[in-house]
């Protein structure tokens, strides 16, 4: 026996109306998703030191100079530091004549030694900074406006004049990720390794780690100065070029990244890219070719495309991919 034609249009309207409660849910889905995204990724958060003491001797606790204002001001916490710097050790190997005769720019004191040359080969254009600490707290960090945390930003160069910074690059991007062991000016951040750590102790060694073979518990104990996590580690452990990475990111670049000579010792490159007129970048090979021709023991990858950004006396030096953007965080000499 078939529907009557009121039969059929009285079950119409509660199809229809499933539909709309489905359609609601969809959309009270979407707003929350959407709210979550916004406070979790995208709003700046401030966020709180680790407690290093668990990881130190007690015979360790010194508060390091010039560390950076943790965000726990405001709930009157204070951050604990790892194992104190020890100033004055490089002294017998810090030159005592002008290492900047003949260099693009060049700035020489007492106790840092600093010079910068622009190379153009092979369609890349690259920066090189050869720079001699006398001691290791002249190898400094800060963070975007001031705060550690979530989401914190500002331009380089904002944060570079805002630490009266003579030279200064770009360092990791911390702030964008919630994993990755944070060090900064001898105070720990964050405990979460996540991926290669690259870490400069306050003896002046700078090692490469990854995640599964870096143990914190030894590294605080022996003094940490500054470490980052992005890599990847650019040199093998003798030194030598490299030609398989830890990253997806091996085409061609803007790059930036630090590399170690010795204890004092330190040099840093940034590679323009994504410019065709002007410079093409680097791969991750051709970075690690050029760390190993330097002559580097170690070297690590920092965050590159338009965060790779060198500055010198109040004054971005090289061409950042689309003029740069705002980073979280920088590496800089006063």
């Amino acid at each position: 026996m078939g529907y009557s034609n009121n039969q059929s249009r009285g079950k119409k309207p509660i199809k229809h109306n499933a539909f709309k409660v489905f359609l609601r849910d969809l959309i009270l889905f979407g707003i929350a998703l959407n709210v979550f995204a916004l406070f979790h990724h995208v709003l700046p958060q401030k966020l709180q030191p680790v407690d290093a003491s668990r990881y130190m001797n007690a015979t360790t606790t010194t508060t390091p100079q010039n560390s950076p204002t943790p965000a726990t001001e405001l709930s009157n916490a204070t951050p604990t530091p790892t194992a104190a710097p020890v100033p004055g050790d490089f002294s017998a190997a810090f030159p005592a004549t002008d290492t900047g005769t003949g260099a693009l720019y060049s700035y020489q004191t007492d106790t840092v030694r600093i010079a910068i040359n622009r190379v153009q080969e092979n369609s890349v254009t690259y920066f090189v900074a050869d720079v001699y600490v006398k001691n290791i707290d002249a190898l400094k960090t800060a963070f975007a406006k001031g705060k550690y945390g979530k989401n914190i930003y500002d331009f380089p160069l904002t944060t570079a004049n805002e630490n009266q910074a003579v030279f200064a690059v770009t360092g990791d991007y911390y702030s964008a990720r919630s994993q990755g062991i944070v060090v900064r000016n001898g105070t720990l951040y964050r405990d979460v390794p996540n991926t290669d750590i690259c870490v400069l102790y306050n003896d002046g060694e700078l090692k490469t780690y990854d995640s599964a073979n870096f143990n914190l518990t030894e590294a605080v104990s022996r003094g940490v100065w500054q470490s980052w996590s992005f890599g990847p580690p650019l040199l093998d452990e003798n030194g030598g070029k490299l030609s398989e990475f830890n990253s997806t990111l091996t085409d061609r670049h803007p790059r930036s990244a630090i590399g170690y000579f010795a204890p004092g010792h330190y040099c840093f490159v940034v590679v323009d890219g994504r410019q065709k007129d002007y410079s093409i970048g680097m791969n991750l090979t051709e970075l690690s070719a050029l760390f190993e021709s330097l002559g580097c023991k170690q070297a690590y990858n920092f965050d590159g495309g338009a965060t790779a950004v060198m500055m010198f006396q109040g004054n971005i030096i090289n061409q950042p991919y689309k003029g740069g953007r705002e980073s979280g965080d920088i590496i800089y000499f006063v």
